[in-house]
């Protein structure tokens, strides 16, 4: 009658983050797609932002 609850807290999924680091140098980099082949374009904020491609094991979750 009086015992523990049986109500679970429900869970909200989190989305998927695109934040990513290079293994190589450690910098910030956000995903923007994947391509074929296991590579991926990312954007870099530095100075000035730029885009390259690289392939997916060069980058790690943030």
């Amino acid at each position: 009658m009086f015992g523990k609850s049986k109500r679970t807290t429900a869970t909200t999924p989190t989305a998927p983050s695109d934040q990513y680091r290079l293994k190589s140098n450690g910098r910030r980099v956000t995903l923007l797609e994947h391509l074929g082949g296991g590579d991926v374009r990312i954007a870099m904020d530095s100075d000035y932002p730029r885009e390259d491609i690289v392939s997916g094991r060069d980058i790690t979750p943030a």
